[in-house]
């Protein structure tokens, strides 16, 4: 057998270079976690998206899907108060990013966001040869800072603004969308993926302002992780070239049919999307009066700093051996904290207890 290394050397040398997107642990086979670490819904999806799987996995999965997932599209816009030719819809939220970065950013142009953010962009930014410029994100005690937050204006192709934020959680007030729209003068993307967790969206804007795209996931507050449905919301001129550059079916026809029915069912999502928010916000004060500070998440996870004197990497060694898993860090600016999904009140109460747990035994 002839070395590897001659197959390895026909692999693009940005590929070789770089490092890839490193997702939050999973589980291994039979291992039994609390699971709140990739910030998935602990509750089901609705009952009409299980019933509706059924009916087409007995008649249709042997056809290709719609390439353009019209009945999505349909769907989509009328729940949101949009033209179905305003809507473009992929295989998670994560394939929209890859689509805006193919349609809008070139070789040696730059793209730009807040650090930290969603960590998946400078490596589409990467596998795409482009450049990134970061601006820092600072941290605030209050909602209502965010508004005071300095509206970036960088040298660059397009603007990746996850909104709500992660690991932070902060949510931009609209007000302060908009003031970006008009002092950048690319592409403002808002990456909406917890939105639905939040108190304000940036959908108001879409129609007076041609630069801004949004995108949307339907794995949080839908339940639908498991599924890979997401979209953009856009001009149609602009939906009209991201289509070129998607994949040829690139939603099958089971996810197309679960997202229609997902949302069809808003009292199942308004449920499932109250019954977390009231958890964070009594997850969350739970911690402040423990000593930790907690930032004003919008999103259906909390980003959370120990007290002085206790270590983010030893309190997450300490849960993972109590068999919870959160996410964590070990470099770079958010070390000191743990990004912690929100789970069902009894996940959150027996993760309490364990935090309490740890922070004895290191005593």
């Amino acid at each position: 057998m002839k070395s590897v290394d001659e197959a390895l050397g026909f692999v693009r040398r940005v590929v070789r270079g770089m490092d890839g997107y490193v997702p939050g642990l999973q589980p291994g086979h039979g291992e039994k976690l609390v699971k709140l670490n990739t910030n998935e819904n602990p509750y089901p999806a609705s009952p009409r998206v299980l019933d509706s799987l059924h009916a087409a996995a007995e008649s249709a999965v042997r056809l290709y899907p719609s390439p353009e997932a019209t009945p999505l599209r349909e769907s989509a816009a009328a729940l949101y108060g949009l033209k179905p030719s305003q809507v473009i819809c992929g295989n998670g939220s994560d394939e929209i990013l890859a689509i805006l970065m193919r349609t809008f950013v070139g070789e040696g142009e730059t793209v730009a966001f807040f650090q930290p953010s969603y960590s998946l962009y400078p490596v589409l930014a990467e596998i795409g040869r482009a450049r990134t410029t970061s601006v820092p994100l600072p941290r605030v005690s209050h909602s209502s800072e965010m508004a005071d937050i300095p509206v970036p204006s960088p040298k660059a192709k397009m603007f990746l603004l996850t909104t709500p934020n992660s690991p932070y959680g902060v949510a931009f007030p609209t007000s302060w969308v908009e003031r970006l729209l008009d002092r950048f003068k690319g592409i403002v993307v808002a990456d909406e993926a917890y939105v639905d967790f939040a108190e304000e969206s940036s959908l108001p804007l879409l129609a007076s302002h041609p630069r801004l795209v949004i995108a949307r996931s339907l794995s949080k507050a839908y339940s639908l992780a498991g599924m890979r449905a997401g979209f953009a919301f856009a001009h149609e001129e602009l939906i009209r070239e991201m289509m070129k550059v998607k994949d040829s079916y690139n939603m099958s026809r089971l996810a197309q049919v679960a997202a229609c029915a997902a949302l069809e069912d808003q009292e199942c999502f308004q449920a499932s999307r109250n019954r977390i928010i009231a958890t964070r916000e009594r997850f969350s004060n739970t911690l402040a009066s423990r000593g930790f500070t907690v930032l004003p998440s919008q999103a259906n996870f909390v980003f959370a700093v120990p007290p002085r004197g206790k270590a983010a990497g030893t309190l997450y060694e300490g849960l993972l051996s109590r068999s919870f898993l959160v996410r964590y860090w070990k470099t770079g600016i958010v070390s000191d904290g743990l990004r912690i999904s929100i789970g069902t009140d009894g996940e959150m109460d027996a993760l309490v207890l364990a935090i309490e747990e740890v922070i004895r035994a290191s005593q």
